[in-house]
């Protein structure tokens, strides 16, 4: 599971690895020189790819979300 702090209502098109908090594992990619370093964003649980690695924008490093392949939650 990974706990991101998404702005804004509507659907999760870009996951930005700057705002997620959980697993500590995914925040520290952040700091990956090439894109080629980002893995492919994959379930833990049946390991679907549910994102790829995207160019960064602004100096922000993101995975693109693909549509349907993962469920988002609402958290407290």
């Amino acid at each position: 599971m990974i706990r991101y702090q998404k702005k804004g209502a509507g659907q999760l098109i870009r996951l930005y690895l700057d705002k997620v908090t959980e697993p500590d594992s995914l925040s520290r990619l952040k700091s990956v020189s090439t894109k080629s370093d980002l893995p492919t964003l994959a379930c833990v649980d049946c390991g679907n790819r549910i994102g790829l690695a995207m160019a960064p924008k602004g100096g922000r490093w993101a995975y693109r979300m693909i549509k349907g392949s993962f469920r988002r939650k609402r958290g407290v």
